[in-house]
């Protein structure tokens, strides 16, 4: 969470600094008029033809920079975490995984991994000590999120880890 909170303040600041810049063009351009008239002006017709082409371009550059920067930060804060949970190995992006679980998708995982990674869904109700709607539920949501495989066999289900999860858990 305080990276988030770090990449937050970033943006602010940099949202900020812009927003002071433009003004600051805004009033230099025309320092009677309203600024929102100017920078108004300036989206609708561009800049006027009497500016000193540094201003434009001085402005194109601070844009440049405050967007480069949003990205810059957003790809050193941000995707590191992404990348390790997606595509991650071994046991870090498992345990990433783990740390998601709700207490009863852990019973599920552990009853799973205690029998090889494979077991039918009516026994896994009996052992995670589940009623038979809350572990289809979980069950569900576990396949749903990719974690386990579900296979209908006969009245009840063959629930599977995935081979990735199930590999990364004994590494």
């Amino acid at each position: 969470m305080q990276k988030l909170e770090v990449l937050l303040v970033l943006l602010l600041a940099a949202t900020l600094g812009l927003a002071v810049s433009i003004y600051i063009l805004a009033l230099t351009l025309a320092p009677t008029e309203s600024p929102l008239n100017v920078l108004t002006g300036i989206v609708m017709h561009g800049f006027p033809q009497d500016v000193p082409f540094v201003i434009p371009l001085s402005s194109l550059l601070l844009l440049t920079t405050v967007l480069a920067s949003m990205v810059g930060v957003i790809y050193f804060l941000v995707l590191p975490e992404m990348k390790d949970y997606a595509w991650g190995n071994g046991k870090d992006s498992i345990s990433v995984v783990l740390r998601t679980l709700k207490p009863e998708e852990r019973k599920v995982v552990s009853v799973l991994d205690l029998h090889g990674g494979t077991y039918l869904q009516k026994f896994i109700t009996k052992e995670a000590g589940l009623s038979r709607l809350k572990t289809h539920r979980v069950v569900a949501a576990l396949s749903e999120r990719g974690i386990v495989h579900v296979e209908k066999k006969g009245n009840t289900n063959e629930v599977s880890l995935v081979t990735w999860f199930r590999d990364g858990m004994h590494q």
